[in-house]
Order: structure tokens, then C-alpha cells, then sequence
């Protein structure tokens, strides 16, 4: 029986409406994300090379159907390889999911640690910093991972909630958040302070959770009005005006 394997990516660059490309070998990155069940190593490039045709076109293909509309069929014709080639590096459809939701939420945490990080916001007041967060998770959730996003949102009630890893990455950008806006609001206490920052983001993610699934409200992603009315809404809410 074939390992599971330990999959990885570069940076998360680019949106869906881009519709940019990533060549076939460009998923092996630095970090790790670890082994993901179901997922078996691809020990030679060119079952790595396999391997990465099949992340790269579910990535995009998710942006067009739903997954439980994606076939495995359709995967092996998009990409060009065999049923076998799937079934030698995915031990099923649920599998295949779990490597696209690993890659995402490895790529997310790029992002992240690349954009939102002590060092990048330095000398930021927090007006400006929390500009950089909404800018961040706006360009998170319209990124070419949009399709992998919402079908990890409906699943969400599931026993396997697919929606829990990136919890984890969202503490991580709250504590940087927090971290930084700590002496900005002399007016409040600094556990009211770090309950505030809390709100803007769950305030940010669940308009853009929202929007994955209801795209036709009056502020959207589609165009820049969702991204500047969380911007207006989380300064209002902190008190900054301008």
C-alpha cells in the first residue's frame, strides 16, 4: 500500500478572475502541510508532475461546478491522465478533496504569513492595518481557491468538518492583529481591546463566507464594493475615522 504523502506549495499568488496558471511542478514549495489521509506519495517527478495536474485543474475546475458535479472522469479528461493514474495517488474523490483543502489552506497561510506579519506592519497605525487585513482576507477568498472554499463552507456541518484547519490559520491572523493594534486604543482596556479586534475579523469572514455562497447582495466581491464597505464598517466599528 502506497504512503500518504506529504504535499506542498509555493505562495498563493493571484485570483480566480485572473484565471492564472501554475506549472505543473510549482506545488512543490517549501513548507509542509503534512500527510494527508488517503493521499499516497508520488516518489518520481513524473508521478509528481501527474500528481500536480490533478490539484491544478480540480483548483479551477471547482470554480466553475460543484464537487459533488465533479467526476473523477472529468478530472482524468481535463488533465489528461488516466483513471488509474487518480486512483494511484488518491484512494478516493473524498481523498482527492482533502489534498485540494491541504493545498489551500497551505497556500492561505502563505499569504498570510507573507502579508500580514509583524515586520509588514510596521509603522502602520491601526486604520491602515486594518485596511491590510480586509485587503488580505478579500483577496483570500476571491483567489483561484474560491471554488475549494465554498465547497469547504457547505460542508461545514459535516462529522468531518472541512472548515476546521482554517480556524486555525484565522487565530494565527487574529493574534497578529491583535498583537499590533494593543496600545492604539487607549480608550479601551486591552481585553476589550483584543475582543474588538476578534469581532473585525469574524465581522470580515463571515460577509466573505457569505458571499461564497450569496453573491447577489447589493455589496459583493464581484466588483470592489464588499471590500470597501468592510473597510468602512471595521473603522467605524474601532472608531477611526478619517
Amino acid at each position: 500500500m502506497p504512503k500518504p504523502v506529504t504535499l506542498s506549495t509555493k505562495q498563493l499568488t493571484g485570483h480566480s478572475i485572473n484565471n492564472e496558471s501554475i506549472a505543473s511542478n510549482s506545488l512543490a514549495g517549501d513548507s509542509l502541510i503534512g500527510e494527508i489521509p488517503g493521499v499516497f506519495a508520488a516518489r518520481q517527478q513524473r508521478s509528481v508532475r501527474i500528481r500536480d495536474s490533478f490539484i491544478n485543474v480540480g483548483v479551477e475546475t471547482l470554480n466553475q461546478v460543484r464537487l459533488k458535479d465533479l467526476t473523477v472522469a472529468a478530472l482524468c479528461h481535463k488533465s489528461g491522465n488516466s483513471v488509474g493514474a487518480f486512483y494511484a495517488r488518491f484512494q478516493d474523490k473524498d481523498a482527492y478533496f482533502r489534498a485540494l483543502r491541504g493545498f489551500t489552506i497551505e497556500s492561505q497561510d502563505h499569504q498570510a504569513m507573507t502579508r500580514f506579519n509583524s515586520e509588514t506592519l510596521k509603522g502602520n497605525d491601526a486604520r491602515q492595518t486594518l485596511e491590510t487585513l480586509v485587503d488580505l482576507m478579500v483577496d483570500i477568498f476571491t483567489s483561484r481557491y474560491r471554488g475549494v472554499l465554498r465547497e469547504s463552507l457547505v460542508l461545514i456541518l459535516e462529522p468531518d468538518d472541512p472548515w476546521a484547519p482554517m480556524r486555525s490559520s484565522a487565530l494565527k491572523i487574529v493574534s497578529t492583529l491583535q498583537e499590533n493594534l494593543a496600545d492604539c486604543f487607549p480608550q479601551h482596556t486591552a481585553a476589550e481591546t483584543n475582543t474588538r479586534c476578534r469581532f473585525c475579523f469574524q465581522l470580515i469572514v463571515g460577509a466573505l463566507q457569505n458571499d461564497l455562497v450569496n453573491d447577489y447582495h447589493v455589496f459583493t466581491t464581484r466588483d470592489d464594493s464588499l471590500r470597501k464597505g468592510l473597510k468602512e464598517a471595521v473603522w467605524a466599528y474601532m472608531g477611526l475615522t478619517n
